[in-house]
């Protein structure tokens, strides 16, 4: 404590020698570590300041043993991704907290205020300060293990507890790269994947949770060259990129506002730091008692839980490119599917299917490989490409094996009605007893069966295992019991029925010729009465027949109207001649 309170009597001290020293140290600097405070006054400091301060920091071991390790912070997250259990909890601040994220392999000359391979945080420095919390950002060479810090994880977890986030280590030459195809714009994209993951549609209607992204980009002094504007361009579209990977529809400037902010010295970065700590108060855990180490450890192992690790943009725009690439290359060979599809429904075949289901294969496939080439160099990308490219080939194969099985059938429905027809038309032909009928029908079976070999040598596909040997020895069975249940088809036996009716009403020629004479007598008895008793009777002897009909229907109506309005005759007789001449 006596330590610190002259600490702050020499920040005080220094006010007068080095106006510029005292306001990086009180605004950028007042949560460092006592010997880090006495290293900066001792390099910027008047020379009483100095001797003063070099007596102080004979006394620093004492301070250092006493806090955490890690720029003054405790450490949270260990460089290894692992959650320190043994931290110290840091207590919520009203001033907010503040996420400064740190570009691992490059120390910054005026961010450096924390460890690069592990998430610290750093207590307020008094009231109204913020928390800091400093993050590693990602790195293009990560893998695709997400609790490792080169994936961002770590960044995004501070970033989505903070009121501000500071992104340090932006150089000149990233910027003029593109800041998507950077360690920065996978940081970025972890950023915003989480905080797009944790979204809630409440959060449009409110300010406050707006996060304020201050990009500092490492510039030189008095140039003017640094287009802010196309920077900020370059990070909404990483964040709709983002948007789209996640499937979240919400706007950029609903839960981000970004700052483009050129730093060429420490009073720019004090500048920074004075940006951030007005915006921290948006944390939601500025209005809680809560703890920070709590908060970011409980996102961070949401984040690590989930398995999904933020891609830098250039890997998720090629991941994109692979699903355009699918998406068109499988609509394509789609509509030709169909049209094959259309013909085989009507029982037709398609000629030449072999070759040009081959040939559609491979084209599909060559032109999705190179249209993906640039996927199959990034190892986060390759993966995900030939998990596509094995998606579409299945998709082809599947259509191609279904109208394959399909013309199959087709072609051994058509060849057994053929079959079938040349069996009818050899049935009257053929000689009588079932092994005769067999043996001369013999040829026409080897014939069927030769005719089925040589038109599925047009559908074979051979890359898909799609031949002809099983489809023939098939036909070869259905051909054989074809031929030996013929004779009880319902086709032959109307072929057999037809000739015998053909056979029996043939008209026989005359052995002689004659004339023969007949007589029929035709007699009907009608008494009284109105119908309810009727009755015939016939009798026939060669040529001759006598038919008597009795029915007692004289009192009838309808019969007296038939006869003029007279009662019928009681008996009535009609006799024919019948003559029948042969020659």
């Amino acid at each position: 404590g006596f330590c610190r309170l002259i600490d702050h009597w020499l920040y005080l001290s220094l006010t007068a020698t080095n106006p510029r020293s005292f306001i990086l140290l009180f605004r950028g600097v007042s949560a460092c570590t006592y010997p880090t405070s006495m290293k900066l006054i001792l390099r910027k400091g008047s020379l009483a300041a100095m001797s003063v301060a070099a007596a102080l920091l004979l006394s620093a071991p004492c301070d250092v043993a006493a806090r955490p390790v890690g720029g003054g912070g405790v450490t949270i997250i260990s460089s290894t991704g692992e959650i320190n259990k043994s931290s110290s909890p840091v207590p919520s601040s009203s001033g907010g907290v503040v996420a400064i994220v740190t570009s691992p392999g490059r120390a910054d000359p005026y961010f450096a205020l924390a460890g690069e391979d592990s998430v610290s945080a750093v207590g307020a420095g008094g009231a109204g300060q913020p928390v800091i919390i400093t993050a590693p950002g990602a790195t293009l060479a990560g893998g695709v293990d997400a609790h490792l810090l080169h994936c961002g994880s770590g960044a995004a977890a501070a970033a989505s507890i903070a009121g501000s986030v500071i992104l340090t280590g932006v150089t000149e030459g990233d910027v003029q790269a593109g800041l998507g195809s950077t360690r920065h714009g996978r940081t970025l994209s972890a950023v915003f994947t989480n905080r797009l993951a944790r979204y809630k549609p409440e959060e449009a209607e409110d300010e406050s949770a707006k996060t304020l992204l201050i990009l500092a980009v490492n510039a030189e002094a008095g140039s003017d060259d640094l287009d802010t504007e196309a920077i900020e361009e370059s990070a909404r579209l990483m964040f709709v990129e983002a948007a789209a990977s996640v499937g979240a529809k919400v706007d950029f400037d609903v839960l981000f506002q970004v700052k483009v902010v050129p730093v060429a010295s420490e009073a720019d970065a004090a500048k920074v730091m004075e940006m951030a700590t007005a915006a921290a108060s948006r944390s939601h855990l500025a209005s809680s008692n809560g703890s920070v180490t709590g908060a970011l450890t409980e996102v961070y192992s949401h984040i690590t839980g989930s398995g999904h690790a933020a891609d830098p943009p250039i890997v998720t725009e090629v991941l994109l490119g692979c699903d355009d690439a699918y998406a068109r290359h499988y609509r394509t060979a789609r509509a030709k599917l169909a049209a094959w599809k259309s013909r085989t429904a009507r029982g037709l075949t398609v000629d030449r299917f072999g070759r040009m289901a081959q040939d559609l294969l491979k084209r599909t496939v060559e032109q999705y490989d190179r249209d993906t080439m640039v996927a199959a160099g990034l190892p986060n990308a390759a993966p995900y490409r030939l998990e596509m490219r094995s998606k579409l080939i299945g998709r082809i194969e599947k259509p191609v094996k279904e109208i394959f099985e399909a013309q199959v059938a087709n072609l051994q429905r058509r060849t057994l009605k053929r079959f079938e027809s040349s069996l009818l038309r050899r049935l009257g032909k053929s000689p009588e007893g079932t092994e005769n009928f067999y043996n001369s029908n013999a040829d026409a079976l080897r014939s069927a069966a030769l005719a089925f070999e040589v038109a599925m040598d047009d559908l074979e596909v051979p890359s898909l295992s799609l031949t002809k040997a099983m489809p023939v020895q098939e036909i070869s069975g259905k051909l054989n019991s074809a031929l030996v249940d013929f004779p009880d088809t319902p086709a032959a036996r109307m072929r057999q029925l037809s000739e015998v009716k053909a056979a029996a009403s043939r008209e026989k020629k005359p052995t002689q010729r004659s004339i023969d004479f007949g007589l029929d007598f035709v007699g009907m008895i009608r008494p009284d009465g109105y119908g309810s008793l009727q009755g015939f009777a016939g009798y026939q002897m060669g040529g001759n027949q006598v038919i008597v009909g009795v029915c007692n229907d004289a009192d009838s109506p309808e019969v007296i109207s038939q006869f003029g309005g007279v009662r019928p005759p009681f008996i009535r007789f009609q006799p024919k001649l019948k003559l029948d001449i042969e020659l």
